[in-house]
This record gives C-alpha cells, structure tokens and sequence, in this order.
C-alpha cells in the first residue's frame, strides 16, 4: 500500500511539473528553444517553429495602456451609430443596412463591433484596417525605412515617402495615396500615384513613374498585389492581414475563431506625437529617437538576422481568418490572417503557395500613440517582419522607427496637388 502511495504520489509530482513546463506566459518572461512549449497554441505555426529552432527570442511584456480608449475622436464619436449601419454585399462593398445601397464619406469605423457569427465579418475587418489606414487620422505622411537581410546580414536599405488622404467629398474617387522611393539612388524618383473606390465594383486609377522614363505610364489599378515588391520579401497584399487590398471583391473568407494569442508591439508605453509647424502631428525616430534593432546589429542575438530583438509580446485577443483569392494569377493560395481584436491591428498572416504548401510567414508590431495633450490616441500597425521559407530570408520593415523615419497624421495642410498627375510627376522628378 505505501509503495502504491509513493507511485501515485510520483504520478502527481511529474503531472504538475508537466504542466508547470507548459505553463501560460507572464510579463518578464523570456521565450526561447529551451521553453517554446509555454507559447504554443499562442502564435501561429511557423512562429513557434522560429521560437524553437533558435530563429526567435521573444520577450513578454504588457501595454501600460487601455486599448478602449485609443481611438481618434471621430472613430469616438461615430462608434454606437456606426454599430448595425452598414453591412457588406455580396461583392464585398459596404453597403447602407436599411437600403443596401453603395455608401461613401463614412465617419469613424465602418464595423467597430463586427459580430463573429455574420459570413461576412472577416470582410468587415478588412474594411476596418483600410479605414485605419486611409480615414481616421487625417490626411498622413510617412517616410519609411525597408531593410532587406539574408543569414549573412544587410543586404539593401530603402527609404521610401507614402501619402495618403480621402477624397474630395465631390470626387469620382474615395481614398487616394502616392508612394516615392527616396533612397537608394538607383531607384530614387520611383513612385507610383493611386486612385480607390469604396465600391469594388468601379475601377480606381494608377500611374507610375520611373527615372529612366522619365514619363508616367498608366496602369491596371487592381495589379497582381502578390508580386514581390523591389526585391524585397513582401507583396503589396502583405502589408495587411486579408487578401487582396485593391480588390476585395476577389477573395473568398472565411471566419475561424476567436482566440488568445502572444501580438508584438513596439513599446509599451505611448511613442509621442507633437504638433509640427505645418499644423500636424509628428511621431517616429524624428520625434522620440525610438529605434527597432535587427538581429544583424545586435552582438548578443542568437537568432535570425531579420527580427526586431527589441520588441516586446502582449497577451491578447485576436481573430483568426482565413482568405483564397479567386484569380488564376494570383501567388498565393490560402492565406490566414491574426487581426487583434479591440484595436483591428493586423498581427500575423500566414501565407501558402497555390498547392497548398506553407511559403511565407509576418508578423505585425503594433504602437501606442499619443498627441502631447493627449487629445489624440491611435494604436496603429508600425514595423514587422517577413520572412520567406523557401528562400531562409527576412525582410523587416521598420518604417518610422529607424533614422529619417517620421509620421504626420492630422496633415490637414498637405500639398493636395501631389495627388493629380503633373503633381506626381513633378514631385517625383
């Protein structure tokens, strides 16, 4: 009988050592090979398979802010009325409820409140990361800093300028955004000018500008958003969690669950944004001298090159969504998407090759943002990672966390001629 005692005795010990191995994560702690197995069902697969060969370390932190409270006013004041407003069509527009016709100059977030059991939710949560993106903080400038890094390290950095506002209320068009490459010199003055449509049914407008042209050329405004970007690892469809941005209506989606997860972000603590002298409000490196560090430049990194060491990892909420894009051409087969709920900021998205087969894996690292007079709050998707299986390389975009890097938002006195072709082609020049 006592032996029996000793053995359950032993069986209990080893369960609860078992599970302390298992354990859920805590601010301070440290994720590495060594204890991967604390994170597991937290991040998605090939995160985990990053932690646990060696590629990743991962420090667990927590926001000392309440995401609730860190919207824009507009996206305030039009939260309960826009709650059951709008719905999506069947090709993905948003549409009045009531009418179900095409709608334009929403104020705030189209679905602040998207409700897991309607079809067409992950849809919902597109439109909001365009909103986020395109409306609630004014007219923006950015200028932007990719880096490129093999096993070896650096391999190329680019600074690139990107504007972006809404439409004139009177316009054929709804949200518009211009992108020059700044440096290096060999691709200086490459840009390109879009016009978009709320209504995926009508087509928006492209031109591009090259140096060596030295003319703008007109393009197809819905361009494969799978085709990699300057050399670099990302498409333009991976700069968001869904499918294909310029075409919404050309992916299918599909809801998964809802879901504790470990999301990356740049700081704890709110970046500042002060008033600039031409009225708007300025973030970044310019502003607090905030700086995300790459493996290849810190000496005591064991992992992957590519990854920011200097981020932290926050227990939250997300929704897991799944998109498979319906035109022949396109790169990628069916993509899922990690959208942190409360804040819609992207966190991961998972990218498979048309057979099927896992191809390419991101994460996003979301910031805190704060005006001086804390009037304004925002947490906005700044900084992440790409890394592609088949070619063991990474692509960090650091973007307003590096030097030259800043943001304006609020940019209410932006030079609106940018946005018309002799503009561009002028700015661009």
């Amino acid at each position: 009988m006592n032996r029996l005692r000793v053995f359950l005795a032993a069986l209990v010990f080893v369960g609860l050592m078992s599970h302390a191995v298992w354990a859920d994560v805590v601010p301070g702690d440290v994720i590495n090979s060594t204890n991967y197995q604390k994170i597991e069902g937290l991040v998605p697969d090939y995160v985990l398979d990053w932690v646990k060969k060696g590629d990743l370390t991962m420090k667990i932190g927590k926001l000392n802010v309440d995401p609730k409270e860190y919207w824009p006013q507009v996206v305030k004041d039009n939260w309960k009325s826009n709650i059951g407003k709008y719905k999506i069509s069947d090709n993905h527009t948003i549409v009045d409820a009531a009418t179900g016709k095409p709608v334009r100059n929403i104020k705030g977030l189209p679905f602040p409140e998207p409700d897991p059991k309607d079809p067409k939710m992950p849809v919902m949560l597109m439109w909001n990361q365009k909103f986020l993106e395109y409306y609630v903080k004014g007219p923006t400038q950015y200028t932007l800093n990719w880096f490129s890094i093999g096993r070896r390290g650096l391999e190329k950095n680019f600074l690139l300028d990107s504007y972006m506002m809404q439409a004139e209320p009177n316009s054929e068009y709804d949200f518009l955004e211009l992108s020059v490459f700044k440096s290096p010199m060999s691709v200086a003055g490459v840009g390109t000018l879009a016009f978009y449509c709320l209504d995926t049914t009508k087509e928006g407008l492209r031109f591009a500008y090259t140096p060596e042209l030295r003319k703008i050329r007109r393009m197809a405004v819905r361009m494969a958003g799978s085709d990699t970007v300057m050399g670099f690892d990302s498409a333009p469809d991976d700069f968001w969690s869904g499918g294909e941005r310029d075409a919404l209506n050309m992916s299918n989606y599909r809801f998964i669950e809802e879901k504790d997860a470990l999301v990356p972000y740049v700081c704890a603590d709110p970046e500042k944004l002060v008033r600039a002298s031409n009225g708007a409000l300025q973030g970044g490196f310019s502003v607090s001298g905030r700086k995300l560090t790459m493996g290849y430049e810190d000496k005591n990194w064991k992992g992957a090159p590519w990854h920011l060491t200097n981020i932290i990892w926050v227990k939250s909420r997300v929704y897991v969504i799944e998109s498979k894009d319906k035109s022949p051409n396109y790169n990628y087969g069916t993509v899922q998407g990690w959208v942190e709920k409360g804040t819609f900021v992207p966190s991961f998205k998972r990218n498979t090759d048309v057979n099927g087969k896992y191809w390419k894996g991101n994460y996003y690292c979301g910031v805190p943002m704060q005006s001086t007079d804390g009037k304004f709050k925002i947490i906005y998707k700044f900084g992440n990672v790409m890394v592609d299986s088949r070619r063991d390389h990474g692509s960090a975009y650091c973007d307003i966390f590096r030097e030259g890097g800043l943001c304006y938002f609020e940019y209410n006195s932006i030079n609106k001629n940018l946005f018309t072709r002799a503009g561009f082609e002028k700015f661009a020049k």
